[in-house]
């Protein structure tokens, strides 16, 4: 029980750091796209929903495998601060592909959804392999 107790404190800060780091990429992240994620979310449009969860999956992986492999919590900042920029870039990389993407979107075009979260998440779990600080 002496290993948990001791530990506990890191797992609280790790936890707590990713959970800011989590929000403010979300935060981030609506803001830099053209289209109201959260507004379309309560309008009842699926579509965006599953892209803003695939795109946060595919922030999340690289987190997670930057925690298991991290010094400390600066180091899990710097890591994170780059998986934001590529899923952000990610995005507009698809947004100049299909211009449209944004307004099926608003549409609830499910599959634009589908395949901006897939894309998404599939490039988290690359940049997760890839981080290995």
């Amino acid at each position: 029980m002496d290993y948990y107790f001791a530990t506990l404190p890191l797992f609280i800060k790790y936890m707590l750091t990713s959970l800011v780091l989590m929000s403010a990429f979300v935060a981030v992240y609506v803001l830099a796209t053209p289209h109201r994620e959260f507004e379309l979310i309560r309008s009842g449009k699926t579509a965006a929903a599953v892209q803003l969860i695939g795109v946060l999956l595919g922030f999340i992986a690289p987190l997670a495998s930057v925690i298991i492999h991290s010094v400390n919590i600066p180091d899990l900042i710097l890591w994170a601060v780059v998986a934001a920029a590529i899923q952000i870039v990610t995005f507009w990389i698809m947004h100049l592909l299909f211009r449209n993407i944004s307004a099926r979107l608003e549409e609830d075009c499910l599959s634009s959804g589908i395949f901006i979260g897939g894309l998404s998440l599939g490039v988290g779990i690359l940049q997760a392999a890839c981080m290995v600080p």
